[in-house]
């Protein structure tokens, strides 16, 4: 409505989320349209859908499900204070792989409770992503481990000999 875009935030200045989802939906650095589908690559997308309720960019609060090194699942926060002060906005909170996805999204859901849904799910695809790795890093050590390199294209050497080469070219002239 428009009492929403009169709204003046201190997180986001002058202007309100909903003025600034008008002017920036399809105007912003992480908009992609794909065969007719807007996507974001917003950083603060955990759906990667370009939509307000997702766009990180524009929201006071947001939260996002990372990976760090292949091992460790981690969720990155904004809370709304320290607007001004980019190194104090964000928070990482570090889980293990092996936690649990609803671990994981209680933590998105303390700062953005409408987000708890996805992050459970992207939390789920992560873990089972570094799983996954984990598996096929094994199987390929296991297996080069019984590997022995072998050479099948060894050219001959010229004459037979350990230097090569033909004794005509070897004698003075």
């Amino acid at each position: 409505s428009f009492c929403t875009l009169l709204n003046d935030t201190p997180t986001n200045g002058a202007m309100s989320t909903d003025l600034q989802w008008l002017l920036t939906a399809r105007n912003n650095k992480f908009f992609q349209l794909r065969n007719g589908i807007r996507l974001s690559s917003d950083p603060f997308n955990n759906s990667g859908n370009a939509t307000k309720r997702h766009a990180g960019f524009i929201q006071a609060k947001a939260g996002v499900v990372k990976v760090r090194h292949q091992k460790q699942v981690y969720v990155t926060l904004k809370n709304g204070e320290y607007a001004n002060q980019p190194r104090k906005m964000f928070t990482k909170k570090v889980f293990d792989a092996n936690a649990k996805a609803s671990d994981v999204s209680r933590a998105v859901a303390a700062v953005r409770p409408d987000l708890a849904d996805v992050a459970f799910r992207r939390a789920r695809k992560m873990a089972k992503m570094i799983h996954r790795t984990k598996r096929l890093a094994a199987a390929r050590k296991e297996r080069s481990a019984k590997r022995q390199f072998k050479r099948k294209n060894v050219k001959p050497r010229k004459g037979g000999k350990k230097g090569g080469g033909s004794p005509a070219r070897l004698a003075p002239p």
